[in-house]
């Protein structure tokens, strides 16, 4: 039997993001769990400066954007003052991982009851395509590094998840958007942080890996391609730590 698939309320009106971009299919898997989680009332959104911006005007519910970087600071300011709300953050690698490195340290440590939602598309988007520290591949050109980055001047990428596995945190996984597969399996990923929150568990971050065929000058179907053949081998695809599961032991 066929099954209709419709839009989640949630969503009401377009979004500008570029033809290809990775932001709408995780802005719509936030739709849906909110919906099928019956939270949406209650569910507060954190988006920063950058390509995740265009959510705010997207999504029908309360919502604010933080200075750019900042968005894991800003949330843990709106659970402190509203602790039963659903806070999340929808935020890029650049924001996360870079210029707001400190504020998502802290908010792991504190093991603040958040959900991140970290997309990582190798590239500082919004702002022209620069290469981004903590995510971009070895070899990769962007508008920073013309002739590809070069681990000898800007040192190699890391795995973050691997690293903030290490803080005292609820759950930390890495989805994709390179087939449906892996988007099915990242919204479960995307699902379980905010269950936690429903559940008065502690910090839950999300990495996704999402194309940028604007800035990776590239079209939407070689960009899938690029996640899977060369993102993936660098930012493998699981879950790191779930303290629900297995006594937070770590899953391949």
């Amino acid at each position: 039997m066929a099954v209709k698939l419709t839009k989640p309320e949630m969503i009401n009106q377009q979004v500008g993001w570029c033809g290809g971009c990775g932001h709408g299919i995780i802005q719509r898997l936030i739709a849906e769990c909110c919906e099928e989680l019956g939270i949406v009332e209650k569910t507060v959104q954190v988006v920063d400066i950058a390509c995740a911006y265009w959510s705010i005007d997207t999504l029908n519910c309360d919502g604010i954007a933080g200075p750019h970087g900042r968005c894991a600071a800003v949330a843990t300011g709106i659970k402190k003052v509203r602790p039963e709300a659903n806070v999340y953050v929808h935020a890029g690698d650049g924001c996360s991982y870079v210029i707001g490195l400190s504020e998502t340290c802290f908010a792991a440590q504190r093991n603040v009851p958040i959900t991140m939602i970290v997309v990582n598309n190798g590239i500082f988007g919004m702002t022209g395509g620069q290469m981004c520290l903590a995510t971009t591949l070895v070899g990769d050109k962007t508008t920073s590094s013309k002739k590809g980055r070069d681990d000898r001047v800007a040192g190699q990428p890391f795995d973050m998840l691997n690293i903030i596995s290490q803080y005292p945190i609820e759950y930390a996984a890495r989805g994709a958007l390179y087939d449906p597969q892996h988007i099915n399996e990242t919204k479960k990923m995307i699902k379980k942080g905010f269950e936690n929150q429903m559940n008065d568990k502690g910090f839950s971050i999300i990495e996704v890996l999402s194309p940028c065929p604007t800035n990776w000058k590239m079209t939407p179907v070689e960009s899938m391609k690029k996640l899977k053949e060369e993102n993936e081998k660098v930012f493998p695809v699981k879950v790191y730590v779930d303290h629900t599961n297995n006594g937070g032991e770590a899953n391949g």
